[in-house]
């Protein structure tokens, strides 16, 4: 299986069979290009190449290079011909050794340039056809993290053990990546999700859910507990000197109260026995963000049952929030309150939106890319009654509050 033959298949022509690794088809438009099948990473049903040209040899790698760059441009899919090096170990005992190979077409896998900067690039392969994975095993790797919740603490080896349990026709491809995706103090996870650019665990991204421990031993062992800032304070990774490394963020006392406040929230959690049970706990939940009854009901009435930022009528999903944090009866004062629906107080008590001293709303650059971006600079709807307007100075330590952490969040 040659490499002209192979890429033939595609209808594609090397212009050079000596040191050429991709070409450029017109009917279809494609790009088809040689990888290496012991640097494929198989995970979830997908193909993942992560490779660098610098430490590519021959002419190729500029040919490739300006082809990537295409079909990045151009959104082109890949089609993948896979080269297998037979005498591997030879070659890597000794660089100068002749590589025996042969090549194989894949037509049964399309892909995509996921990343491409300098010599650095992702492909990303996906199965197509008849014997290509259903939807609903998309989201496989989502398993690994239901083994650490139902382990509490689990190595490699414990999380492959408890998924052979639980799924033993439909095992993990990769059980290490899927970990190491989900792991905030991991800088191999930015290897499995090629969009994200922001690596801080106090972003709020989905994936931000285990922690890597090791302990020393002997013998050392690497295991994974569930991600608790209030116990493992929050982490970003960036990149020095080529290489990515953890580094801790401080914790300001907003964080450390959401922090605390998520690790509070499902600590004492009875079993959910019944629907009814699970009724019950979850109308619960709703009475507590909806706030204290009497100190809602007066909000209600001040706002004339609606939304102070949007308006909204909706009676249910209005909540009585507090400007000043809650420190007894004595703050339940309907100056020291707004009515909010439900998002725009959690938005309000997580410091992403405040109220500027002209009574105009202000959102968080980190809602700018949001629908919420609409609502900056618009006026709040204040009480008829100039007796149940919120307290000036009550806002402007609150807005005080909330601009102080934007700007220990702002890049150095």
């Amino acid at each position: 299986m040659g490499i002209e033959r192979e890429f033939g298949r595609y209808g594609a022509k090397l212009v050079n069979r000596y040191w050429a690794v991709s070409a450029l088809t017109d009917a279809p438009r494609e790009l088809v290009v040689s990888i290496w099948q012991h640097h494929i990473d198989a995970s979830d049903g997908r193909w993942i190449y992560d490779d660098t040209l610098d430490r590519w040899r021959g002419a190729g790698k500029n040919l490739l290079k300006e082809h990537l760059a295409v079909a990045l441009r151009e959104g082109l899919p890949l089609r993948a011909v896979v080269a297998t090096q037979h005498n591997r170990a030879e070659v890597l005992a000794n660089p100068e050794k002749a590589s025996r190979n042969t090549f194989q077409a894949r037509p049964d896998w399309v892909g995509r340039v996921e990343h491409l900067d300098g010599d650095h690039f992702v492909l990303v392969f996906e199965r197509v056809g008849e014997d290509a994975p259903s939807v609903s095993t998309g989201a496989k790797y989502w398993r690994a993290v239901e083994a650490i919740e139902a382990l509490g603490s689990a190595s490699l080896a414990d999380v492959e053990a408890w998924d052979r349990s639980h799924y033993p026709s439909d095992p993990l491809g990769n059980a290490r990546a899927d970990l190491e995706l989900f792991t905030v103090n991991s800088p191999s996870r930015i290897h499995y999700s090629y969009s994200r650019t922001n690596w801080r665990s106090d972003s709020g991204h989905a994936h931000d859910r285990l922690f890597k421990v090791v302990d020393p031993g002997p013998p050392r062992r690497t295991r994974y507990v569930l991600f608790n800032p209030a116990e493992h304070g929050h982490v970003d990774l960036e990149k020095v000197d080529g290489k990515w490394h953890v580094r801790p963020l401080p914790l300001d006392e907003q964080a450390r109260a959401e922090a605390q406040g998520h690790a509070e929230a499902f600590a004492h959690q009875a079993p959910l026995d019944s629907d009814h049970d699970a009724r019950v706990w979850a109308m619960r939940a709703v009475a507590q963000r909806r706030g204290q009854p009497l100190f809602r009901a007066k909000l209600l009435d001040a706002y004339g049952g609606a939304c102070a930022i949007t308006g909204c009528t909706a009676v249910e999903v209005l909540e009585a929030a507090h400007v000043l944090p809650y420190r007894g009866e004595h703050t339940h004062r309907v100056d020291n309150g707004l009515l909010l629906r439900a998002d725009l107080h959690t938005l309000f008590d997580c410091q992403l939106l405040w109220i500027s001293p002209g009574h105009t709303v202000q959102v968080a650059p980190a809602l700018q890319a949001t629908d919420y971006a609409a609502l900056h600079g618009q006026p709040l709807r204040l009480p008829a009654s100039k007796a149940d307007h919120p307290n000036p100075a009550h806002l402007a330590e609150h807005a005080a509050r909330c601009q102080a952490r934007e700007k220990e969040k702002a890049p150095a």
